[in-house]
């Protein structure tokens, strides 16, 4: 069987590295040139949560580091077998039985059997707090009927659970010796290809897990360091500091960061095909519950121009829900930049020219565009698109009035209704497009996208399809139904950028944003 891509490495929490990279950071061979190094140096945008996978606060990519699924996510979305060697579907579709992977253990020495499964499933099944995901709320049981047999009882069919149980949190499993007598969780303890040696703020070191089953990567040690800034981040790249940045979750590279490291002849800049995109929605509520407004919104966008303005280069303009390699992702929609449209729907619905805004009823009509106050590290600022869409929507007569407010209180007043267009990005690999349909047009979601009867509908039509060919039709059906009330403005697929020092080699860009691919990556 094909083994899971160990998983690599964080956006984390973590040590000083004063003398700890004696054997692996440096150093000159006999014969005067760099010697080869066992260290991996990786750059971290910020420190890390409490490693609990069954949590929220550790990050991504050290929890991916330390734990495994039992399923693994492949190319285009495929499942490929992890701590799990093989599965089995039952004819009804309620019953998935796993057969575990022999002589796996924990590095705290406890074996990855039937028991230990059951024990970290009952941690999240039906856990309100994982409502965003269906498989939490289909597992109705789970069973070990014997050590090396797992079994998955379904309140109903659940065509999308393989892909869910490839997902960092909360599905990876965790030693139950690891914590305290109340349950409560104390040491991070896995079976991943790492281990974690030590963390603080200023970074982490993982080390080379010696017992792992499955191919040992040819590194020995990850050293991470947390440097805020993304300019710094690259200067540290540059100057030898660190030797990869990169991902969405562990060191973002900007565009303008991008468009620097690209000219360079010591750094190798990789773009892989991406899978978020980031999407204008609006409030049905405010001016934007006008059909016709809505309509104009889609209309006045030129998100060709706007990808190459803003993302230099780097970016494609969105003409999806999600992007074209994420699976089920449908056709493209038959939206396009029409200035003329715009005002020709506005002109028909009453919406007549004053000065440079329209007015209707007496009333101008104004738009409450939301965005957080600062910029994700090493993501575009809002600012910036958000003064785009102004200006586009300006030339049709529409007024924006852009509201930066405190990140912190952002997601609050988005979760109220205190907008009437905001930002939205899907999750990404390996949560789509089963979790994103859930949290964009369902409305039990905090804040979704667009959701009426219609689309929630159409949701459980797409998650409860019985086979490929009818789920492909009810995902489309449900981007075709979204669409057709102009319910929210495909922008950008955002760019995935990670970049190299010119002496590491092997290392490719991942499948997802969640998961590194070390195995055979090598330094000097």
């Amino acid at each position: 069987m094909p083994r899971p891509r160990p998983l690599v490495a964080a956006l984390v929490v973590s040590m000083t590295f004063a003398g700890a990279c004696s054997s692996g950071t440096g150093g000159t061979a006999a014969s005067g040139g760099p010697a080869a190094s066992t260290t991996l140096r990786i750059g971290l945008s910020a420190e890390s949560g409490a490693l609990d996978p069954h949590g929220f606060t550790g990050n991504f990519l050290l929890l991916d580091a330390i734990y495994e699924p039992l399923v693994g996510y492949g190319e285009d979305g495929r499942p490929e077998p992890a701590l799990a060697e093989s599965w089995t579907v039952a004819e009804d579709g309620k019953k998935v039985t796993f057969d575990l992977r022999d002589g796996v253990r924990f590095t705290d020495g406890s074996p990855v059997d039937a028991a230990a499964v059951k024990w970290n499933f009952e941690r999240w099944v039906g856990d309100k707090r994982y409502s965003f995901f269906r498989a939490s709320k289909v597992i109705s049981s789970v069973e070990a009927p014997d050590p090396d047999t797992v079994l998955l009882n379904l309140s109903e069919p659940y065509a999308p659970l393989l892909q869910e149980m490839s997902i960092v949190r909360p599905v990876r499993l965790l030693s139950p010796k690891s914590v305290a007598a109340d349950g409560a969780f104390k040491d991070a303890v896995g079976t991943g290809a790492w281990k974690l040696v030590s963390s603080a703020a200023t970074g982490a070191v993982l080390e080379r897990n010696e017992t792992y089953w499955g191919a040992k990567p040819r590194l020995e040690r990850l050293e991470f360091k947390v440097i805020p800034d993304s300019q710094a981040r690259v200067d540290a790249l540059t100057n030898g500091e660190i030797d990869l940045v990169g991902g969405a979750y562990l060191a973002p590279i900007g565009p303008v960061e991008a468009r620097s490291l690209g000219e360079r002849g010591d750094v190798e800049l990789l773009t892989g095909s991406p899978d978020v995109s980031i999407l204008l929605g609006f409030n049905p509520k405010g001016p934007a519950g006008d059909k016709a407004v809505r309509q104009a919104v889609v209309k006045a966008i030129d998100t060709a121009s706007l990808a190459q303005a803003l993302f230099r280069g780097h970016a494609e303009p969105a003409r999806r829900v999600f992007p074209p390699d994420v699976p089920d992702s449908g056709t493209d929609l038959r939206q396009s930049f029409d200035q003329a449209g715009a005002r020709a729907v506005l002109d028909a619905a009453g919406y007549a020219l004053d000065g440079k805004t329209r007015v209707k009823d007496g009333k101008p009509l104004s738009l409450r565009l939301l965005i957080p106050a600062t910029p994700a590290e090493g993501q575009l600022d809002p600012r910036t698109m958000a003064a785009a869409i102004a200006a586009a929507l300006a030339e049709v007569g529409i007024a924006v009035e852009i509201t930066p407010v405190d990140a912190a209180a952002y997601y609050d007043e988005r979760a109220e209704g205190a907008y009437d267009i905001t930002f939205f990005e899907t999750l990404g690999a390996p949560y789509d497009p089963s979790s994103s349909i859930v949290s964009l047009f369902t409305s039990g979601a905090r804040a979704p996208l667009w959701a009426t009867p219609a689309t929630e509908d159409l949701v459980d039509k797409a998650l409860f399809a019985r086979d490929p060919t009818s789920r492909a039709a009810a995902y489309q059906e449900l981007y075709d139904a979204v669409a057709g009330d102009a319910g929210f403005v495909p922008l950008l697929y955002r760019p995935r950028l990670w970049a190299v020092r010119g002496d590491v080699k092997g290392f490719t860009v991942p499948p997802t944003d969640v998961d590194l691919e070390l195995t055979g990556v090598t330094v000097g």
